[in-house]
This record gives C-alpha cells, sequence and structure tokens, in this order.
C-alpha cells in the first residue's frame, strides 16, 4: 500500500510538466480589445482599464476613470492517440479530455484628476486548465482529472516621471487552486486500479513592474515584468479503496517572465504592434509533496520559454475598430518529461477581434483566439502517444470599457 500510496503522490506531483495557455502556465491575453491581435503590443499600453495587466506603468496614459469587464468561455479540444501501451494499461485513448471553462475579468482606473498619479484595481485570471479524460484510459496513473486556478487581486499605481516616461507597480494577492485525481495502481495486478485525488489550495502576493515611453504621439515603448510566484496547496491526498487520507502540501513555482512591446501608428487608421518575451521556467526545477512522514521530489525538467508576438489594428470608421494578430511561444516541455495532466507543446495562437464605439465613453467588443498546442507528444517507459491535431483551445470574449 505505501508503493501505491507513493505511486498517487509522483502523480500529483508532476502537475508541473504542462502549462495552461502560454509558453508555461502563464496566461497571455485578459479579455481586452488587444487580446484580438494576441496581446501583440499590449505591454506598451492600450486604451482600456484591462491595460493595468498589461503593464501598470500604462494606466498613466488613461484620461478619466475607467471601468472594464469582460465574459466568454475557453472551449479546448484534446484528443490522446495511443501509439505504444502494456498489456496491463490497455489502450483506451481517453476520449475528449478538453472541458470548456468560464472566463471573466474587471478593471478599474482612476486619474486622481491629477497629470502625475494615476491607481487602479483589477481582478485578473493568471492561469487555468480543467481536463477530464476517461477513468480507464492508458493514462490513468499520470490523471483522470485536473483542475488549476490562479487568481488576482492586483492594486496598482503609477506615476509620470516626465511628458514621456510613466513607471508602475502591482501588488498581486492571489489566490491558487488545485485539485488532481489519478489511478493507483493495485498491489495485487489481478484487481482494478484504485483512484487517488489530491487537493488543495493557497493564498499570497507577488507583484509587477512596468515602464512606458511614449518617443511620440505614434510610438512607444513599454517593458513589463512580473514576479515568481509560488503557491504552496495544503490539502489532502486521498486514496479508494484502501480508504486513507493524509494532510499534503504540493508547492508549484509559476516562473517571472518578462515582456518587450512596441505600438505604431502608421497613419490615422492604422496601427501595428509587437512584443517579445522570455518566461523563466526552469525556475520549477523539483515539484515537492510532502506527507505526515514522507516526501518526494520530482524533477519536472522544464526549459525557459520564448515568446513573440505580432498584431495590427484598424479603425474602420468612427465607431468600429478591427484588429488580428498572430503569437508563439516555444515548447515547455520535451516529450520525456512532459505528461497528460497539462500537455502542452510549442504553442501558435491566431486571434481576431473588433470594436464598437457606442459613444465617446462606452465601448463594447470581443475577439476571437485560437491556440495551438501541439502534438504534445508523451513518450514515458511503459506508454506514449500523442494528442496529434486535437490538441487546440478556442477562446471566445466579450467586454465593455465605460470612462467617465
Amino acid at each position: 500500500m505505501r508503493n501505491a500510496i507513493r505511486g498517487c503522490a509522483v502523480a500529483a506531483l508532476m502537475v508541473g510538466a504542462g502549462g495552461a495557455s502560454a509558453g508555461g502556465l502563464w496566461l497571455n491575453e485578459f479579455g481586452d480589445f488587444a487580446g484580438g491581435r494576441a496581446a501583440a503590443g499590449a505591454a506598451a499600453g492600450v486604451d482600456e482599464a484591462m491595460t493595468i495587466a498589461y503593464n501598470p506603468a500604462s494606466i498613466a496614459r488613461l484620461k478619466g476613470n475607467q471601468l472594464f469587464f469582460s465574459a466568454g468561455a475557453v472551449v479546448p479540444e484534446m484528443k490522446f492517440d495511443t501509439s505504444y501501451t502494456t498489456q496491463r494499461l490497455g489502450s483506451v485513448n481517453g476520449g475528449d479530455a478538453g472541458e470548456v471553462a468560464a472566463y471573466s475579468s474587471m478593471a478599474y482606473v482612476h486619474d486622481f484628476d491629477s497629470d502625475r498619479w494615476s491607481a487602479g484595481i483589477g481582478l485578473v485570471p493568471l492561469s487555468g486548465a480543467r481536463i477530464d479524460y476517461d477513468d480507464n484510459w492508458v493514462g490513468r496513473r499520470q490523471a483522470t482529472e485536473v483542475s488549476l486556478t490562479l487568481m488576482a487581486l492586483a492594486p496598482t499605481l503609477a506615476y509620470q516621471v516626465t511628458k514621456e516616461l510613466s513607471l508602475g507597480v502591482t501588488v498581486q494577492a492571489y489566490y491558487s487552486s488545485l485539485e488532481i485525481k489519478t489511478a493507483i495502481p493495485s498491489l495485487n495486478p489481478n484487481n482494478a486500479d484504485g483512484e487517488g485525488k489530491i487537493d488543495g489550495n493557497d493564498v499570497d502576493v507577488g507583484f509587477t513592474l512596468g515602464a512606458v515611453y511614449e518617443l511620440s504621439d505614434r510610438t512607444r515603448f513599454g517593458v513589463f515584468y512580473q514576479s515568481e510566484l509560488e503557491p504552496k496547496y495544503d490539502g489532502e491526498l486521498k486514496t479508494n479503496p484502501a480508504n486513507l487520507s493524509f494532510d499534503t502540501q504540493t508547492k508549484l513555482t509559476f516562473g517571472e517572465y518578462a515582456r518587450f512591446a512596441v505600438h505604431q501608428d502608421m497613419d490615422e487608421r492604422w496601427g501595428v504592434d509587437f512584443t517579445v518575451g522570455w518566461d523563466n521556467w526552469s525556475a520549477l526545477g523539483n515539484v515537492p509533496l510532502n506527507t505526515e512522514n514522507r516526501g518526494v521530489a520530482i524533477p519536472a525538467r522544464w526549459e525557459d520559454t520564448y515568446h513573440v508576438a505580432w498584431g495590427t489594428q484598424y479603425q474602420l470608421d468612427r465607431n468600429w475598430a478591427l484588429t488580428a494578430g498572430v503569437a508563439y511561444d516555444s515548447r515547455p516541455v520535451n516529450a520525456f518529461s512532459r505528461n497528460a495532466q497539462l500537455p502542452i507543446d510549442e504553442q501558435i495562437r491566431y486571434a481576431a477581434g473588433a470594436r464598437y464605439a457606442i459613444s465617446d465613453t462606452l465601448t463594447v467588443g470581443g475577439y476571437a483566439n485560437y491556440a495551438d498546442l501541439g502534438k504534445a507528444r508523451i513518450s514515458s517507459q511503459r506508454w506514449g502517444g500523442d494528442f496529434g491535431d486535437a490538441n487546440s483551445a478556442l477562446q471566445l470574449i466579450a467586454n465593455v470599457n465605460w470612462t467617465f
């Protein structure tokens, strides 16, 4: 039984071997108009209150007070195709493991009627995943269900140092939860697998820093830094049919990342945007899980990822604006270290969106963002395969921004 429990713990630890919607675990888009160009150039500032999530310094550009809200859904497709397996594991592929997840974000920015100071607060989703495989699929001992959430309440302060340069800082009070279900191999090979479940949550703090430099009315640059977050999930490990329960603590490192962005207005209608970035996913290192009298640490073997995005926007007329873009993130983990809990490879995201100005102070809009998550091959010792052409996620978002 101890070996079975250890097997469950090891499987649970491996949540560190995949990603949500960026090169690693981070989300890149936050529901605003810039999401329709795959967030290209967003760290150089956007003209809605959700700019608070891309670069805290950029709120200094906004005039008046602004309130932003977005809502929508992420619709994934994840179908694993088995290449090799053992007789005991079987050959069931796992069905469509992607689960539709709701999405929402909010932001408020206040300018104090000041030429220098601005402040704001955002409720921002930073990471998330929902996966549900068939219970008897070939990779069930890595995972049958996964749920990961990371949300931040983000008070922000910005200061305009000169006409060209603004600086900003955000303190993130974040909440994270993690739940994993996995099959536990029976000590008797003639018996069916048991089931293990680990869940936990944590509340802690992080921060972001940013700077925006406006070279001219048409050209601006932005630099953004997100600190490392390291939630510790105090939870419980339960096993079935042994009906045992153990207090646990798991630590998962969300690596720091940086973005450099450029926005350029070509004329009164056209604008182009570019972003390049780096994510420190090699910081993930070993992922520990401890119980009352046992501890294990599994090397995640993650690599740093690199991010590039390009986009454009077009002012069609007084009311309508259109945008489109593409983004690329390198892979965080290779086939021998990747597992089924969050099966992500290199990614390409294609986005398009629109915004309509109801008045000078009220806009509504939305976008679609399609993410190709790669084949995500898994090459474990006893089984393997890939997700082929069925590993993707479609983000559909509507938003509203009010200036007052």
